[in-house]
């Protein structure tokens, strides 16, 4: 029975840790929780875990100063590394510290559960590189195992230069003129393993040009470096096709299906990462309706697709009311949408989540009163190594369930009274073009019900409502801001200025601009 502990300043990840491990309870257990660094090397003095699971963003001692210690006090305990944004720095630090794994938040407990596997295969293994003897054969392997993980680093970007490689098996990339990197992302969950693809790749005679890494943060997603001898582009490409097409159809016969992409030539394994961005790119050409291509090579990325959905503000009202169930339904909705749309990429669907993840962050921050500068890049971070539809909505399902859930916290339409309710989403939605059908539609009236009621508990017709509300926005951004009235015109919901200025006037009596020189 193996041990662990929990180090991070948010209770409930600490606890859904611990959570998402109890199907490990034969081979593994917590014997305790910290909330920051400090607090997390007193606790590993006194009971001595095998493993450290930690977060690097924490009060008073975070992973950036606690890793360096670790590392050197207890170098052969395994670590795992956990963040909600993926900073070169972080990562960096925690790749220097023998870290088994950096994982980002929101983790699966399958990826949390991998994680720890292999630390407990670390464990396990009596033939790590500190205990190699003076055998020539361990040292072979050992230097092998390195230049592998190094490669894979350099991919990733956790390393920057070139570095050499050492072991003997791999001396051929010394020779190498320009190579060629190929992302493998298979379809489902690839039991593939390392050693049958590079077998295959020997028996094939690209055993001397090729070279396939395992990403052991994704089971469905893996890596082939082409090692080329000074040779001419196009029989390049030529021996790229030939090698892809070959291996498309050994992954087919093995029972299971994959999409490449396929970067530009480079000169030097400083330049895996580069490669990595443009097979990235490659892969998020994909089309999402009616495209069988499963091979990309990298282009210049084309400006993304307009996209126009037509409930979209009523799922971000569904988000902001907390109303679980019905963002569930609009998701599904959406995803169905963008999988049936013409000539949709997957470059196009990512980026039109990551503006509606966007409107969702705001409306979080507009109630919450806080910024999160990062989660943004977080979120990009992650989206960037996402290769399907299916995972894509997975993802964003999580982030707008989050939200939802903390929104739903803060009972904003909870109240009875649903002329109160819209009044309130007038307030904070002013801006938007706002008609009687469209907010009878949210809260499920008739459009005639709800005028009539409207004008009953208000006095005041809809209109007259919002462009009281309208007015007075517009009033604070005259007062406080030096915008152009045309600006403030658009900002609080009005897209003619003359419409503005003719009801600024009625409600005031005097023009915008006479309203300002007043103050």
């Amino acid at each position: 029975m193996y041990t662990y502990i929990v180090i991070d300043d948010e209770s409930l990840i600490r606890k859904g840790t611990i959570k998402k491990l109890q199907p490990m309870e034969e081979q593994i257990t917590c014997i305790g929780e910290a909330d920051n660094g400090k607090a997390g090397i007193e606790l590993i003095q006194e009971v001595h875990p095998d493993i450290v699971i930690l977060d690097m963003q924490m009060p008073i001692m975070g992973g950036k100063e606690l890793l360096p210690y670790l590392a050197e006090s207890y170098p052969d305990m395994p670590l795992i590394v956990i963040s909600g944004y993926r900073d070169f720095d972080y990562v960096k630090q925690a790749i220097s510290a023998a870290a088994i794994d950096y994982i980002l938040k929101p983790f699966s407990k399958e990826a949390i559960q991998d994680c720890i596997s292999r630390a407990i295969e670390r464990l396990e293994d009596s033939q790590t590189l500190s205990r190699v003897t003076d055998s020539d054969e361990e040292k072979e392997a050992a230097y092998y195992d390195y230049d592998i993980q190094h490669l894979t680093n350099l991919i990733l970007g956790y390393h920057v230069g070139e570095g050499s490689i050492s072991s003997k098996r791999l001396n051929f990339i010394n020779d190498t003129h320009q190579l060629v990197l190929l992302t493998l992302y298979f379809e489902s969950p690839s039991q593939i393993q390392e050693v049958n693809i590079q077998h295959w790749l020997e028996d094939g005679g690209f055993g001397d040009l090729a070279l396939y890494l395992p990403n052991t943060a994704s089971n469905q997603m893996g890596f082939l470096i082409l090692f080329m001898p000074n040779t001419e582009v196009i029989h390049s490409r030529r021996l790229v096709d030939q090698i892809s097409s070959a291996l498309t159809d050994y992954v087919r016969h093995l029972q299971n299906s994959l999409i490449i992409g396929i970067s530009q030539p480079h000169s030097d394994l400083s330049k895996l990462h580069d490669a990595f961005e443009e097979t990235s790119a490659a892969l998020n050409r994909q089309k999402l309706n009616g495209d069988s291509e499963n091979i990309f090579y990298y282009k210049e990325a084309a400006e993304p697709r307009s996209f126009i959905w037509e409930q979209e503000e009523e799922f971000l009202f569904r988000v902001e009311a907390g109303m679980a169930a019905e963002v569930q339904d609009l998701t599904e909705q959406l995803f169905d949408l963008m999988a049936r749309t013409s000539d949709f990429s997957l470059a196009d669907a990512k980026y039109y989540c990551y503006y509606l993840s966007g409107q969702c962050r705001n409306i979080l921050n507009y109630y919450l009163k806080q910024e999160t500068p990062k989660s943004s890049n977080s979120i990009q971070n992650v989206v960037n190594y996402i290769f399907s539809l299916e995972e894509l909505k997975d993802y964003y399902y999580q982030f707008f369930m989050n939200i939802t859930e903390l929104l739903k916290a803060e009972s904003i339409y909870s109240g009875d009274d649903v002329v109160e309710k819209i009044q309130t989403y007038m307030q904070h939605n002013y801006q938007k073009n706002l008609t009687q059908d469209f907010i009878a539609s949210l809260f499920y009236l008739n459009r005639s019900y709800l005028s009539t009621l409207f004008k009953q508990k208000t006095g005041m017709k809809f209109v007259d409502y919002l462009n009281e509300v309208r007015i007075e926005k517009s009033k604070e951004l005259l007062k406080d801001s030096n915008r152009k009235m045309y600006q403030i015109s658009k900002a609080v919901g009005y897209d003619n200025p003359k419409y503005f200025f003719r009801i600024f006037k009625k409600k005031t009596g005097m023009t915008p601009e006479q309203y300002r020189e007043m103050l």
